[in-house]
């Protein structure tokens, strides 16, 4: 069902306000994991995750989740003869931060599965095997055209197009390496998460 641009505004300031509040308390559970695992002060995990917090990334996902439940919820509601203006009051009021509501508390455990499994380490660890990869695949490549080209002798009279669709195939090639290192990580975290 399709919402008009009036609601669809009204739907995203809604969730821009509650998604905080969510992501809040989501964080605090983190936060409180984290003391008694690493032993840290509040003070250093409260500023490590005001960082994390500030990212536009995190809060905009947070944000974009909260705005598809919504509006799956109203399509619910309309679908069975609901008005467009009541649903999404009734919407507002079931998925308001704090309402004692299963809708509520199914997005508060959402938010608190995801950061007991985030891990800034599995993200580092991708972006250094995509930069290590592409710097090798690079290096690798371009130095492959050079030789194959004739080295420096015939480098400016044509063998510079051997060099640079060498360093083309090689930056690919890192990029392939780069997307099964990851999917990798990302396999292996999952079947953590499973144990």
């Amino acid at each position: 069902m399709n919402f008009s641009n009036e609601m669809k505004e009204r739907i995203k300031q809604f969730a821009k306000e509650q998604s905080q509040y969510y992501l809040e308390e989501a964080e605090m559970t983190y936060l409180e994991k984290l003391q008694h695992q690493i032993g840290q002060t509040k003070r250093k995990v409260t500023n490590k995750l005001s960082k994390l917090k500030t990212r536009s990334n995190v809060s905009i996902d947070v944000q974009n989740d909260l705005i598809l439940y919504m509006s799956d919820y109203m399509n619910d509601l309309m679908e069975n003869g609901i008005s467009e203006q009541e649903a999404f009051e009734r919407a507002k009021e079931e998925l308001k931060f704090q309402s004692e509501t299963t809708r509520s508390s199914d997005l508060k455990d959402k938010f608190v599965e995801y950061y007991e499994n985030f891990n800034p380490a599995d993200h580092e660890a991708i972006g250094l095997f995509y930069a290590g990869f592409m710097f090798f695949g690079i290096s690798v490549g371009g130095l492959i055209g050079f030789i194959a080209s004739g080295g420096r002798e015939l480098f400016l009279s044509g063998g510079w197009i051997d060099t640079l669709i060498g360093t083309a195939v090689g930056g690919i090639i890192g990029i392939g390496l780069g997307l099964i290192s990851n999917a990798i990580i990302v396999l292996k975290k999952k079947g953590e998460n499973k144990l």
